[in-house]
């Protein structure tokens, strides 16, 4: 099986101190934003900056869904370890901004060693991440680009010590697009196979399958998490 695994770790760690006589008085919220859809396609050195929209030798990404098969909650206290699970966020549209998408409820209280992780399965139906957008040559001649990624992704990100008091919380998930195309140069995508009549480039696991393995591997690195009251 042909697998992504995003592994997202916070940078501030949440772990709830859970009791049997705990009470869910803390609200939980997933919201997913996006940052820098355009960027300079160049060089290795230069490529993924963040430029204006409709800039020569950029590329502009208008259109994105999300796909999260299962987001998942754990963390530990006094040698216990809670775990929270969410499952088929679908649909998730990170160019709406704080876009909700799903809601668990925890208790108040210190969180350690939290570790939120989400998994994005492969899928005929719900791919992780489909994008779509422009790639405008040095001259000014604009393409059509349409990115499939078709596998399985995990993420993780940790922190050490936080305290949760009760009321509504957001795990503000951020999408920043112009890492996904850090390192590349224009030719990855001036040397593509082009599809129809005008021209465009399609990528995904079986057509121009170089820029989908390079675009696969950088995904990962768009992703950032914080948790914020």
């Amino acid at each position: 099986m042909k697998q992504i695994t995003v592994i997202v770790l916070l940078a501030a760690t949440i772990c709830a101190a859970c009791t049997k006589n705990s009470i869910n008085d803390v609200s939980l919220n997933y919201s997913f934003n996006l940052l820098n859809p355009s960027a300079v396609l160049s060089t290795e050195a230069t490529s993924g900056s963040p430029v204006t929209a409709g800039t020569n030798g950029s590329i502009n990404w208008t259109g994105a869904v999300v796909n999260i098969s299962q987001a998942d909650f754990s963390a530990s206290h006094a040698g216990t370890t809670t775990a929270l699970t969410s499952t088929n966020l679908y649909s998730i549209n990170p160019f709406k901004p704080d876009s909700l998408s799903g809601t668990v409820a925890i208790p108040s209280g210190v969180y350690e060693n939290l570790r939120f992780k989400i998994t994005m399965n492969e899928s005929a139906v719900n791919p992780p991440a489909i994008l779509s957008g422009t790639y405008i040559e040095s001259s000014g001649t604009r393409i059509p680009v349409t990115v499939t990624l078709n596998s399985v992704i995990s993420f993780v990100k940790e922190a050490q010590r936080i305290e949760v008091t009760s009321g509504k919380y957001i795990a503000k998930v951020t999408i920043e697009l112009n890492a996904l195309v850090k390192g590349l140069t224009a030719a990855d995508f001036g040397q593509t196979t082009r599809t129809g009549p005008n021209n465009a480039i399609v990528v995904n696991y079986n057509t121009n399958r170089a820029l989908y393995e390079k675009l696969k591997a950088r995904f990962a690195n768009t992703v950032s998490i914080k948790v914020s009251k």
